[in-house]
């Protein structure tokens, strides 16, 4: 129960601050809105790494690859808010949620033998992302088609993102474990932000109206990875997986409750692939 509850919690966590940043990225900029969020979160991680008192380990390839998944989740999470902020979000949301199809390929030209249901999963989830993706440039208005293409690029682009955190998170948490990856990813991220908003010369400053909004989006953000990170040490750490692996389905939903987004009986068929194929894939 608490493995299913835990899984949950990091989905709604993250499929909601993933909704929020439709408005706040459109309002500041994906880079400074998610500076914003990573802020919060890179506090928040350090906070809990000094109450938990857990054993540090500075291993030089662990910690390099804990960097390296900050550039990851950093690059992922400005190209999802880009993306979420064009919309629809129900063309973006479950296509960068495809990547398990992604990690379980590259894990297969490594040596894996992935088993006759991963295979269908995969299957499956590559359908569902054909199928949004052909269904999201069928406007015959030639700029709206480019734009939807330019989206859809935005989108892949995270989902690429999203396979590459997976991968540098698995090779750094063995070595220094995962609150440590986590840690060191937050503040490497953060890092990485600040130098594009200074090339950028973009104000770092977020306006005093936003603060709260982004606050709030930043915690959420939080709260799920936290969620998640509980749920893997539980007894049933595969259920937290795939609970969690839902939360792109979380912010379509939102987007057709609250925007009024339309969403046709073809994407949700796709959003359902997707959610079954990722689920079977994230139990691996």
């Amino acid at each position: 129960m608490i493995s299913a509850l835990l899984g949950l919690a990091s989905a709604l966590g993250l499929g909601v601050a993933d909704f929020m940043a439709r408005f706040s990225a459109r309002s500041l900029g994906a880079p400074l809105t998610y500076g914003g969020v990573l802020l919060v979160g890179a506090v928040a991680t350090t906070v809990w790494v000094i109450a938990t008192d857990p054993p540090l380990v500075w291993s030089p390839f662990g910690c390099a690859m804990a960097v390296a998944h900050g550039l990851a989740v950093a690059t992922m999470c400005m190209l999802l808010y880009m993306g979420l902020a064009r919309g629809p979000i129900a063309v973006v949301a479950p296509i960068v949620a495809a990547h398990p199809a992604l990690v379980l390929a590259v894990n297969v030209a490594m040596g894996v033998r992935p088993s006759l249901l991963q295979w269908a999963a995969m299957a499956t989830v590559i359908a569902g992302g054909i199928l949004i993706a052909r269904n999201a440039v069928s406007n015959e208005d030639t700029v709206k088609a480019q734009a939807d293409r330019t989206t859809l690029l935005i989108a892949l682009g995270a989902c690429f993102s999203y396979v590459a955190l997976v991968l540098t998170a698995q090779s750094a948490a063995p070595m220094i474990g995962e609150v440590q990856t986590v840690w060191i990813g937050r503040w490497a991220g953060l890092a990485f932000i600040v130098l594009i908003l200074l090339v950028q010369r973009v104000p770092i400053r977020i306006p005093s109206r936003w603060v709260p909004y982004v606050g709030l989006q930043g915690s959420l953000d939080t709260l799920g990875y936290f969620a998640f990170l509980a749920g893997s040490a539980t007894a049933a750490p595969h259920i937290t997986m795939v609970v969690a692996s839902t939360f792109g389905v979380v912010t379509v939903i939102l987007a057709r409750l609250i925007l009024h987004e339309p969403v046709s009986w073809l994407q949700w068929g796709s959003i359902g692939l997707i959610a079954v194929g990722t689920a079977v894939l994230s139990m691996a």
